[in-house]
Formats: structure tokens, C-alpha cells, sequence
């Protein structure tokens, strides 16, 4: 068997390093997602790679991934891969680095290639709790658009700011009367408050203390007039190769939290304007970006996939585009349904989404589904798909699935 890589889902990761310890666990229905969705990495792997899951799926169920077009890796328990000899894995791809995940991977590391020991991710400094910070990004910002001197970025006024009591977060909105806070760790749109009203009521301050209390600052944004979201897939490979893999364009609700990912859909705000001015100019913001990212604090102590979140606004009657809300060094979504509209069909157009509620809801959500739907990417060409991603099981919460259409 040739070395493959061990994939690890832990989307919990910004918690863990927020936390600092590494017996850390995360909140109970959190740790419920990350074991129902467990197997999900799977669709970045080639057939010599393994995913670490104690809750294996069945050979029915691992059939009709293979039925879909995947190819299927080896779904191992900790205990199978800690068994296996040294040299069996080229490098383990958790979600995301954090010191609970090093510490729990801390024997299979052990098992893995010279070129992964000698990497950036292989032990955990404390300049790695810094990247995944969301100041880091907001300098990160200020940095890319002082340096872009394009007029179609955010305005710098509107960019935001670091504030470290209630005081400065009143006097912000006395300024511009509605703020976005955020953590300065969180995940998926988690640690995130809208104060639409410029009165804080007792439940955001009780937010706010807490915050400030466990991480020290907040990030308070001006509300923006938002019209899409998106985010800039990117691969850093060395302090000096940054690749850039491309966009995705998602929804959230109305609190910023993430919903689902659309697959090949061109957003209809993007099709609206002559000679794709606007998609131009995310293309070209996208370079500007990625050389931005070379020798970065990034590139310098990360390497693996990395997604930045952006958004396109509209201020005093002109579009913005706000290239960097948050980087994400760890996988996401993005990127995984990058690797999933790679089977498409280029005339198909479908989403990406996460379902969670009773399990009697998700049978009736998938039986509905599948009622017309092929559960292939490759024989749909007359019927729309739905092609389940995750397993539901005896207990399962949360349900991972692509579903999608011939484009008319």
C-alpha cells in the first residue's frame, strides 16, 4: 500500500485554539456534527488516502459513493491507523491545526514523511493561534487595499476596527448606528452579533462582556449594504508558491452564518453588468490577493488550504467589493465543493448544504430528493441529481448532500 494522507474533520478548530488547551472539548452538539459528518473529507481523497472516523460507513452506503463518481479512501478508526507501521502516510490534512488536534494526531504524525515534519503545521507555535485571528485578517485588509489603490475596494472608513470595551462599541455606534461584531475566534459565522439598533439591550452586553473576558477584543464593522457572498480558494504550498484554486460563491442567513454553497451557478448580480466588469474585477482582485499572500504571515507559518471570505456591497449608490471579511486557514466548504463541482457536468448548475434537524426529517428530505433525482454526477444528464454525502444513522443530527439540475 503506497502512503496516502490522513484526513481529519474537526470544523470545531477555531473553538479549540480560542480554548488553548489540548484536552479540549467542544460543546456537546458540536461534537455531534463532527462525528455525523465525519467521513466528508472524503471527497478530496484518491483511493490511497484514509479518513480518520470512528463511525464507519456501511458498504451500501460507501457502494453508491462509488456509484456517484468518487473515488473511496480507506475509512479507519484512530486506532487502526496508529497500528500501521511508520512511513504509511504522507502528511495528515485535519480540517484545521489547533493545539487539541495536534495532540490527539500526535502518534500519527509520528508515521508520516520527512517533507510533513519539516513543515510549518507539523508542531504548534503560538504564531499559529495569530493567523487565525480575525485582527489578522483586518490587517491583512488594510494592508491589500492601501496597496491596491483600486477605487472598487471597501473604503478604508468602512473597514473596521479592533475595541476592547462596551464604551468604544457605543461610541462606534453613535458613528454609523449599525455594527457587526465578531469574535476574534469563532466559526461558520458563529461569534457574530448584528446590533441593528443603537441601543444595547442586556443580552448583547451580556455578549459582549463574555467575549471580551475570554479573548480579550472584539471587531467592530460598519454594517454594509451586503448583495453576495463569496470566498477565494487559495493552496499555500511554501512562504513563496501560493496557488490559487478558485471562487465560490455561497448564502448566509440573515445573522452571517453559513447555509449552503452554490455549484457552478454564476450569481445573477454578476451577469448584470456589460463586458463582466464586475467579474473582472473580483478575477483581478483575486491576483492582487494571492500576491499579496506570498511570503504573508500566512505563507510564512501555514501551509495547506486556505479560504478568504469576501463580499460584494453597495455604498452611496456604487458597488464595493470587500476582498477580505475573514481568512480561514484551515479547509472549508469552498473548497470542498471546488472538488465537487469537478464532477459536474458543466450544464449543471446545484447547491451545497449541510441539513440538520430530526432524523425523521431528514428521511423525508431524502426520500423527496430521490423520488426523480439519479444519485450519480455522470447519468443525470436527463434528470436533476441528489447524491447524499454523509450517512444517516441511528442518532444522526446533522446530513451533508449535493443536489442539483440540468441548466435551462
Amino acid at each position: 500500500m503506497s502512503a496516502g494522507n490522513i484526513y481529519y474533520f474537526n470544523p470545531t478548530c477555531e473553538l479549540a485554539v480560542a480554548n488553548g488547551s489540548f484536552s479540549y472539548q467542544p460543546p456537546l452538539l458540536l461534537q455531534q456534527m463532527e462525528t455525523d459528518l465525519a467521513i466528508l473529507p472524503f471527497v478530496f481523497c484518491s483511493k490511497a488516502d484514509f479518513v480518520l472516523t470512528e463511525n464507519k460507513p456501511s458498504e451500501k452506503f460507501i457502494q453508491d459513493l462509488k456509484n456517484a463518481g468518487f473515488q473511496i479512501p480507506h475509512f479507519c478508526t484512530q486506532a487502526e491507523l496508529e497500528a500501521m507501521p511508520d512511513g504509511s502516510f504522507y502528511e495528515i490534512i485535519p480540517w484545521g491545526w489547533s493545539p487539541a488536534a495536534h495532540y490527539k494526531l500526535a502518534r500519527l504524525k509520528e508515521k508520516c514523511s520527512p517533507g510533513f515534519k519539516n513543515s510549518p503545521v507539523y508542531n504548534w507555535q503560538e504564531v499559529h493561534k495569530t493567523i487565525y485571528e480575525r485582527a489578522s485578517s483586518l490587517s491583512f485588509l488594510y494592508e491589500l487595499i492601501n496597496s491596491a489603490n483600486d477605487n472598487y475596494l471597501i473604503p478604508e472608513e468602512l473597514c473596521g476596527t479592533k475595541v476592547f470595551s462596551i464604551e468604544e462599541i457605543e461610541k462606534q455606534l453613535n458613528t454609523h448606528k449599525q455594527l457587526v461584531l465578531k469574535a476574534p475566534l469563532s466559526s461558520s459565522g458563529r461569534g457574530i452579533q448584528m446590533l441593528r439598533k443603537t441601543e444595547l439591550d442586556r443580552s448583547r452586553r451580556q455578549w459582549i462582556s463574555g467575549i471580551l473576558k475570554q479573548q480579550g477584543y472584539l471587531i467592530a464593522e460598519p454594517y454594509l449594504e451586503k448583495l453576495l457572498d463569496f470566498s477565494f480558494q487559495f493552496k499555500i504550498k511554501s512562504k513563496e508558491e501560493v496557488d490559487f484554486l478558485g471562487i465560490s460563491y455561497f448564502e448566509t442567513n440573515s445573522n452571517g452564518q453559513y447555509q449552503r454553497t452554490l455549484l457552478n451557478i454564476t450569481p445573477e448580480i454578476l451577469t448584470t453588468y456589460s463586458d463582466q466588469e464586475l467579474i473582472d474585477k473580483i478575477q483581478t482582485t483575486a491576483k492582487l490577493i494571492e500576491n499579496k499572500l506570498i511570503n504573508s504571515v500566512y505563507a510564512k507559518n501555514y501551509k495547506g488550504y486556505l479560504g478568504i471570505d469576501a463580499l460584494i456591497f453597495v455604498y452611496k449608490n456604487q458597488l464595493f467589493i470587500q476582498p477580505c471579511v475573514e481568512i480561514n486557514c484551515r479547509m472549508n466548504m469552498g473548497i470542498l465543493t471546488k472538488c465537487i463541482e469537478k464532477r459536474l457536468h458543466s450544464n449543471c448548475v446545484g447547491e451545497f448544504e449541510v441539513f440538520f434537524g430530526k432524523q425523521d426529517d431528514m428521511y423525508g428530505l431524502k426520500n423527496k430528493k430521490m423520488a426523480n433525482s439519479q444519485l450519480s454526477f455522470s447519468k443525470f444528464l436527463s434528470k436533476s441529481f441528489f447524491v447524499p454525502l454523509t450517512e444517516i444513522k441511528n442518532g444522526t443530527r446533522f446530513f451533508a448532500y449535493t443536489t442539483g439540475e440540468l441548466a435551462r
